[in-house]
């Protein structure tokens, strides 16, 4: 996927992200609305991808992140703007 527009600062929504200190697509990070989790390999068993204090990113030069989202994702990708 070489398409992909890689942008700075926070998403839109908490959820899982597409989101790399290098660009990595195959990257995936939790953001809780203020921080990053530490980054997941996209293949990785489901156990690697839960969520806790202990995995919190650390990264002063910044983690990019990017709209992609496979289509056969493991996690749904919840906007919470869109719920009443």
């Amino acid at each position: 996927m070489s398409d992909l527009i890689w942008h700075k600062g926070a998403p839109p929504h908490v959820g899982w992200w597409n989101a790399s200190t290098h660009k990595d697509p195959d990257i995936w990070r939790w953001w809780d609305g203020e921080r990053w989790t530490a980054g997941r390999y996209y293949k990785a068993p489901p156990e690697f991808a839960a969520v806790d204090e202990v995995g919190r990113a650390s990264c002063p030069g910044g983690i990019e992140w990017t709209h992609a989202y496979p289509e056969n994702a493991r996690v749904p990708r919840i906007d919470p703007r869109g719920e009443k």
